[in-house]
């Protein structure tokens, strides 16, 4: 979002003029404007008469709206960069210095000055511009040594849970889009459980990592030990990593341990518990400002004011604006604006519907903290209570997810003795 010196500066290339709405219909003709979509800026009333600043690209578009009123606005004074030139036009050296600025945004038109991401919930911005530092990818590269195909595949390579990329060059600004498939990325050979934990041996039973109901089980290495609908508890084995050799006449021959593989969805019901005090410190806001001011130029830094510090409490907001000619030819010239906000804290009481609300937010975060592992929230019987200066809320929540995890097999579970008396693993 471009900061307001930007927006200035536009405005300034671009020309505007200010006129003078004279006539009873004065009113009507603003009116009109706004109807027509036509910005009207800074209006003052001067009596019966108004004064307004508009884009200089606007004014002919008056015609109509003065055909209708009978209002003729007067041009009071021209602003902007094109009345300078048209000023200026019998002077050579401000023609050089165009000819010579034209040639300037030529050059700089060669290099990419910006690079946007689109997409990244997982993988943030900071790791996929690392990744292309690492690739001879930033700002100021120039476009030509830019192949957009061979940044996908070298993306789609690194990043093995992006499932789809997209760079695209427009104008001095590259972007990419991604879409992650939202699976952690893992080596070949690992394995993980229903959390995601990674488990490292090369056997192993599936069992219940909390208490619950199987609402779906399905096996792809191992024996299922429990059907959907049945009852477990935490830790009890849902799919054993002891494979069952089975001879002629269903005669158990031998037990192997393997590594039980598949997935298991539980139903779970969950205590949900959380309070807070009632009394908290609030912000006030004292209407003390500090301004900073930074200016850089291709990346080296021409000006750069940093106001002292001198609030013992305070917001620092910092803003960065990049300027840009139309939509997509950004320019190196960066501008950043911090503004400290003085505060004062004092001690205050949230009333009971202020604290619901707050009760209600910390739920939320909580639920997006389980969904987010995997868990869908079912149902929920949830209350709010106030007691003791504090809030309370509990109550049951439902969810249904992969709530699995892996455990070691003990070798006094698969080997078996055999008639004579010996192991079957010393034959």
């Amino acid at each position: 979002m471009k900061n307001q010196l930007l927006s200035r500066l536009n405005r300034y290339r671009r020309g505007y003029i200010k006129i003078k709405i004279s006539g009873s219909n004065a009113e009507r003709f603003l009116n009109l404007c706004q109807y027509q979509d036509i910005l009207l800026g800074g209006i003052c009333r001067e009596g019966a008469d108004f004064t307004a600043t508009l884009p200089a690209a606007d004014y002919f578009r008056l015609r109509p709206i003065i055909r209708k009123t009978r209002v003729y606005p007067a041009i009071i004074e021209k602003y902007g960069f094109p009345f300078f030139l048209k000023k200026n036009r019998k002077r050579k050296v401000l023609l050089v210095c165009a000819i010579l600025f034209a040639g300037l945004i030529y050059y700089l038109s060669g290099f990419l000055w910006r690079i946007e991401y689109e997409g990244c919930y997982y993988h943030t911005k900071e790791q996929l511009q690392s990744f292309l530092e690492e690739c001879g990818i930033y700002e100021g590269v120039q476009k030509d040594a830019v192949s957009c195909p061979k940044i996908e595949e070298q993306i789609r390579s690194k990043f093995t849970d992006i499932g789809w990329v997209s760079a695209e060059i427009s104008g001095t600004v590259m972007k990419i889009r991604i879409k992650e498939t939202r699976m952690p990325k893992l080596d070949a050979d690992q394995v993980t459980d229903g959390s995601g934990a990674v488990w490292e041996q090369e056997t192993g039973h599936i069992v219940a990592a909390c208490d619950g109901v199987v609402t779906n089980i399905s096996v792809a290495g191992g024996t299922a030990m429990v059907r959907a609908g049945d009852v477990v508890h935490k830790g009890q084995i849902l799919i054993s990593g002891i494979l069952d050799i089975v001879g002629d006449g269903e005669l158990l021959m031998e037990q192997r341990p393997v590594l039980a593989r598949g997935t298991v969805e539980l139903k779970t019901t969950e205590h949900y518990k959380d309070s807070f005090s009632m009394k908290y410190e609030k912000k006030t806001y004292t209407g003390k400002k500090k301004w900073g001011l930074r200016f850089e130029i291709a990346g080296i830094k021409i000006f750069s004011y940093v106001p002292s510090n001198s609030y013992p409490e305070c917001d620092i907001i910092t803003e960065m604006g990049q300027y840009c000619i139309g939509d997509s030819f950004f320019l190196p010239v960066k501008a950043w604006t911090t503004t400290l906000c003085e505060y004062r804290t004092e001690p205050a009481v949230y009333s009971r519907e202020e604290a619901r609300i707050v009760a209600d937010k910390r739920l939320i975060r909580y639920l997006e903290e389980k969904k987010s592992g995997g868990q869908t929230l079912l149902s929920s019987d949830v209350r709010t209570t106030f007691a003791d200066g504090s809030c309370e809320t509990s109550g049951l929540l439902v969810f249904c997810g992969s709530a699995w995890q892996y455990s070691s097999i003990n070798p006094d579970e698969w080997r078996q003795k055999n008639g004579d008396g010996n192991n079957t693993d010393n034959n």
